[in-house]
């Protein structure tokens, strides 16, 4: 069943409010939403109604396996997006909530996931919260090694950066290291000095520090 963005909204909030399985009241989901109270019992009894919610009258709500689902999707989206607009494109944990709010419900999973391994896959969000696994089956692991280890001539596949510093990051996305990219390695330059790689049509020099960081596969 196709689930609106407004009912996203209502799990991903009760998700954020729950406490070990303690009902979430209406007041509280209310309040964080800024909706009328009875704006919000309607939404809850239909989402109770649907299978996303335990709804109880007079205590509150609580997350259905298939309403936690839901909301942990929706809270993967927007942790993962807030962590690429903070360390990817430099924006501050306010504009990047906000950023993430507009952008949640529109990105797919894939390119979710491409994301996450763009970032080495991060677990927490600027704020420190957790980010939740990924619900997207991505199929059997393909070995992948350092650009490095690639001989002269050889092509290969970036398959994701090993790299926790944001800055580090902006840098090597910028010079077009993104994943699902085909590299070919032209030349290793001797005494430590740079390699020279090919993406697509454009020739980039890229230092040993930085090419270690360039996972890829055959």
């Amino acid at each position: 069943m196709k689930i609106s963005e407004n009912a996203e909204d209502y799990l991903a909030c009760i998700y954020d409010l729950s406490h070990k399985g303690v009902p979430v009241k209406t007041s509280e989901i209310s309040g964080r939403l800024k909706l009328s109270p009875a704006s919000v019992t309607e939404m809850t009894q239909r989402l109770a109604s649907e299978g996303y919610l335990n709804y109880e009258r007079y205590k509150g709500v609580t997350l259905t396996p298939a309403g936690n689902r839901v909301a942990e999707r929706i809270k993967r989206r927007h942790r993962l997006l807030e962590r690429f607009l903070v360390d990817v494109l430099g924006r501050t944990s306010e504009e990047s909530h906000q950023e993430a709010m507009r952008l949640e419900h529109n990105f797919s999973d894939e390119s979710v996931e491409m994301l996450s391994r763009i970032m080495n896959n991060p677990t927490v969000c600027p704020d420190g919260d957790p980010i939740p696994a990924p619900q997207v089956p991505m199929g059997d692991e393909v070995p992948s090694f350092p650009i490095i280890e690639l001989e002269e001539g050889e092509e290969g596949m970036i398959s994701h950066l090993i790299c926790d510093e944001p800055a580090k990051i902006r840098r090597l996305i910028s010079m077009g290291f993104v994943p699902g990219r085909k590299v070919v390695v032209e030349e290793h330059i001797p005494m430590g000095g740079p390699l020279l790689v090919r993406l697509d049509e454009m020739r980039v020099a890229i230092g040993r520090d930085y090419a270690s960081l360039i996972q890829v596969e055959k």
